[in-house]
């Protein structure tokens, strides 16, 4: 049976380069810093999909509101 990218319980590098529309050097600094929520196994980086997802969807959202401006 052949997995395609929406079965995988996991997401690579060159999927969430694809999803930002960014490099992929970009997302391997990101994963080093945390921004993206991962896993790290020896030099390997392992990304759940639906981390990933979750994180995706806030991107942008701010958990502190908007000063009111009078």
């Amino acid at each position: 049976m052949i997995e395609n990218s929406k079965t995988r319980t996991t997401i690579t590098v060159p999927e969430i380069s694809d999803r930002l529309d960014v490099s992929e050097e970009i997302v391997y600094g990101m994963l080093r810093d945390n921004t993206i929520p991962n896993i790290r196994y020896g030099r390997r980086f392992i990304v759940s999909r639906a981390a990933y997802e979750r994180w995706e969807n806030s991107i942008g959202e701010d958990s502190t509101p908007a000063p009111l401006v009078a």
